[in-house]
């Protein structure tokens, strides 16, 4: 197990995720201007609702998405939609990713917009897909290898042909990276976390100086 891993076992995913919202609020308190970053699924719904709920004024909160699949805004399995849902009735201020035609082209101008907007990376709440993925990188895509702070298209072919997604340096300089990880779906992947196996999850906990895993699952 990584030395740079803390675990923090809760009883419930809904405990789970209130513990992580003690954990970030502690650090709301601790910053004028705050930046949280989101990633898409069901895993993170019930924290975001109570999120907006409890922060639904403050204003000083910026708001920026991690990974997303590449399809229109309105579409279902769009993370940006299920953010702009949740949370557009807020204060916090939505840096939303806009979707051009060309991949490549969306992820440069959502890079600019999150550059532009954030000084301080100050927290960012992930899933692991049960191959190990974080954000849209998953193993042996092109992504992986890519070394600059930023956004960028990657090729997957799962639900939609391309995802923009959060590169690993822009993860690694984030100041809090909190991984989400609940439910029995997700204990044989949870066996995984903390090993050097090259799981892109792993890759990510290698590279920081610390990352916080939130689970309810026995490890």
């Amino acid at each position: 197990m990584f030395d740079s891993l803390e675990i923090i076992k809760e009883n419930s995913h809904e405990d789970a995720s209130l513990r992580l919202q003690e954990l970030i609020g502690k650090f709301i308190q601790d910053n004028e201007k705050f930046s949280l970053g989101l990633s898409g699924g069901s895993t993170p719904r019930f924290f975001y609702q109570n999120f907006a709920n409890t922060y639904q004024e403050n204003s000083d909160i910026s708001l920026w998405t991690i990974d997303d699949r590449h399809v229109p805004i309105n579409d279902e399995i769009s993370n940006q939609r299920m953010i702009n849902e949740i949370f557009s009735k807020t204060k916090m201020k939505i840096l939303e990713l806009q979707f051009n035609e060309n991949p490549n082209m969306s992820a440069d101008e959502y890079s600019k917009l999150v550059l532009s907007n954030i000084q301080n990376f100050n927290s960012a709440i992930l899933g692991v897909g049960d191959d190990g993925h974080i954000a849209s990188l998953f193993p042996n895509t092109t992504a992986m290898n890519n070394k600059s702070i930023g956004f960028v298209a990657n090729e997957v072919n799962i639900l939609s042909k391309w995802r923009i997604t959060s590169t690993f340096e822009l993860l690694s300089n984030i100041e809090n990276v909190y991984l989400l990880v609940t439910g029995e779906n997700k204990s044989d992947i949870l066996k995984e976390i903390g090993k050097d196996n090259g799981l892109p999850v792993n890759q990510l906990i290698k590279h920081r100086k610390k990352t916080v895993l939130v689970t309810d699952q026995k490890i």
